[in-house]
C-alpha cells in the first residue's frame, strides 16, 4: 500500500506549506533587521526613542515653501502678490506690470509714455519660504530665492546702465545690450556683466559673498578694504568669493550652486551647517544643534524643494550620522 503521508521538508510537501514557512522566515529576518537597526540607533543616541521621533517628524512637518513676495512700488504701496489675481497690476510712469498666470511678475514699457524722466524705484522682497520670478523691461530675468530683495529704477531701460541692488540670493538671466551694461550691487561688491547668466548669494548670516558664473563674462568688484587685486573676471564655472580682506576665485559645480532655481535641494558633501541654513530659510524654522560638532558633518543628497521637511531630513538621516526632531517652528539636530 502506497503511504501518502508526507515527512516535512520532502520533496512531496504541498505548496502551501512551503510559501508559509518561507513567508514566516521572511517576517523573521525583517524582524531581526529592524531590531538591529534599533539597537544600532539606540547605541548611538542613547535615550532617543525611535518611534517618538519618527511620530514628531510627521505630527510637527513643515509644508515646503512657494511663490511668495511682496511687490513695493515707488509710492510706498506694497502689493502681496501672491493675493494678488493674475492680469494687469499696475503702471507707474510708463512701466506696467503684470502678474502671469503661472505666478511671476513681469514689467513692460509702455510705448506711447514720451515722458520718462521718473525717479522712483520698484522693491521686490521674498520671506524665508518665499521664491518668485520676475521679468524686468529689459526682456532680462532675475529668480529670487527665499528671504531676499531686490530694487531697480522704473526707468530701467532708459539709463546708461541697468543696475539693480541685491541683498539675499538670485539668479540672472541677462539680455545683451552692450550700451546698457547690467550692474548688480550688493554691501559688499559690484557685479558688471553685458548678457549673461549668473548666481549672487549675499545672505547677510553668511561671512562671504559668492558669484557663480553659468553663461558668458562677467567682472566682479570688490566694495571693501581688501588687498589687490579689487576685481576679477570669470570663466564658465568660476565662484568668486569676497570675503573681509581677500577676493578668491575657485572652480564650483554649477549645478549644485543653481539646484535651488530648478526647484531642488542638491548637497555634495556639504557640512551640515550650510545645509541647515538653506532648509531654515525655505521653511521658515530655526535650527538647534544639541551638539555642536554635528555642524561639521559632511552629507550629500538631492530632493524636491517641494517636499515636506520631514521628507528632507529623512533623507540626510540615510547614513546614520544625524538625526532630527522637528518642534513647533524649530529643526533639532539629535546628540
Amino acid at each position: 500500500m502506497e503511504n501518502n503521508t508526507s515527512q516535512p521538508g520532502s520533496s512531496n510537501e504541498p505548496p502551501f506549506y512551503k510559501r508559509r514557512a518561507f513567508i514566516y522566515l521572511a517576517i523573521a529576518c525583517a524582524a531581526l533587521i529592524t531590531t538591529g537597526i534599533a539597537a544600532i540607533f539606540h547605541k548611538n543616541y542613547p535615550g532617543v526613542n525611535l518611534k517618538n521621533l519618527a511620530a514628531e517628524l510627521i505630527n510637527n512637518d513643515v509644508p515646503p515653501g512657494g511663490n511668495k513676495a511682496v511687490l513695493t512700488l515707488s509710492s510706498g504701496k506694497m502689493i502681496i502678490l501672491n493675493e494678488t489675481a493674475d492680469g494687469k497690476i499696475g503702471e507707474e510712469g510708463g512701466l506696467v506690470f503684470f502678474k502671469t498666470g503661472d505666478g511671476q511678475l513681469r514689467y513692460e514699457m509702455n510705448t506711447n509714455v514720451r515722458d520718462r524722466q521718473y525717479g522712483g524705484f520698484h522693491v521686490i522682497s521674498t520671506p524665508k519660504g518665499g521664491t518668485y520670478e520676475v521679468t524686468l523691461p529689459d526682456g532680462s530675468n532675475v529668480w529670487l530665492n527665499a528671504a531676499s530683495e531686490f530694487k531697480f529704477p522704473v526707468y530701467f531701460t532708459s539709463m546708461k546702465e541697468r543696475k539693480i541692488e541685491l541683498s539675499g540670493e538670485a539668479f540672472f538671466n541677462v539680455i545683451r545690450d552692450v550700451e546698457h551694461p547690467f550692474k548688480v550691487v550688493t554691501d559688499r561688491q559690484v557685479v558688471q556683466v553685458i548678457g549673461t547668466d549668473f548666481n549672487v548669494n549675499n545672505y547677510d548670516d553668511e561671512p562671504t559673498v559668492k558669484t557663480t558664473l553659468f553663461e558668458g563674462a562677467i567682472r566682479v568688484r570688490s566694495l571693501g578694504n581688501i588687498s589687490s587685486p579689487t576685481e576679477v573676471a570669470l570663466k564658465i564655472g568660476d565662484q568668486a568669493i569676497i570675503g573681509q580682506r581677500s577676493i578668491n576665485i575657485r572652480k564650483v559645480d554649477t549645478a549644485e550652486v543653481g539646484a535651488w532655481k530648478n526647484r531642488l535641494f542638491l548637497f555634495r558633501n556639504q557640512p551640515l551647517e550650510r545645509i541647515m541654513k538653506k532648509l531654515a530659510r525655505w521653511y521658515d524654522v530655526e535650527v538647534v544643534y544639541q551638539n555642536i560638532d554635528h555642524r561639521k558633518i559632511f552629507l550629500s543628497g538631492k530632493i524636491s524643494r517641494y517636499k515636506h521637511l520631514s521628507d528632507v531630513l529623512k533623507l540626510l538621516e540615510v547614513n546614520g550620522q544625524v538625526h532630527f526632531k522637528i518642534e513647533v517652528g524649530k529643526i533639532i539636530v539629535i546628540k
